[in-house]
């Protein structure tokens, strides 16, 4: 006899996955329109720093794509979108505690905040199968 349990039901896993997909993506959209804000005040001042603003502007184009597709995935019910969103948001922990010790608090705590919720939701999207033989992937 083969026994399959998962730890969320169907529909309250769908809406997890959805949550946790609309959270990626908002995140995603966030680093670009920080690259984008990058981008236009390298355009409208004097940098020092030109190659270094580059490379953050990629960085942040490639962390925002990443973040994007794992979101479809997770929205997918794939496992390869729950790690890039879970290391992305320990990250934006670090940034948070650093913020908060640098004397922006409100901003330090919200960011931190996202990144609770987000790497949660993505750790509570893809269930692990209890029991039973064979493939637990979706």
């Amino acid at each position: 006899m083969i026994r399959k349990a998962f730890l969320i039901p169907y529909s309250s896993l769908m809406r997890v996955r959805k949550l946790a997909a609309a959270f990626a993506n908002l995140e995603a959209l966030f680093l670009l329109s920080l690259a984008a804000y990058l981008f236009i005040r390298t355009l409208t001042s004097e940098v020092e720093e030109l190659d270094a603003v580059i490379a953050e502007i990629i960085f942040l184009i490639a962390g925002a794509s990443g973040l994007f597709f794992a979101g479809r995935g997770i929205l997918r019910g794939k496992r390869y979108g729950r790690g890039p969103i879970v290391m992305a948001n320990l990250i934006a922990l670090g940034v948070a505690y650093y913020m908060i010790d640098g004397g922006r608090i409100s901003w330090g705590i919200t960011l931190g905040a996202v990144a609770i919720t987000t790497a949660g939701l993505a750790i509570a999207a893809i269930p692990r199968q209890i029991g039973g033989s064979g493939s637990a992937s979706l």
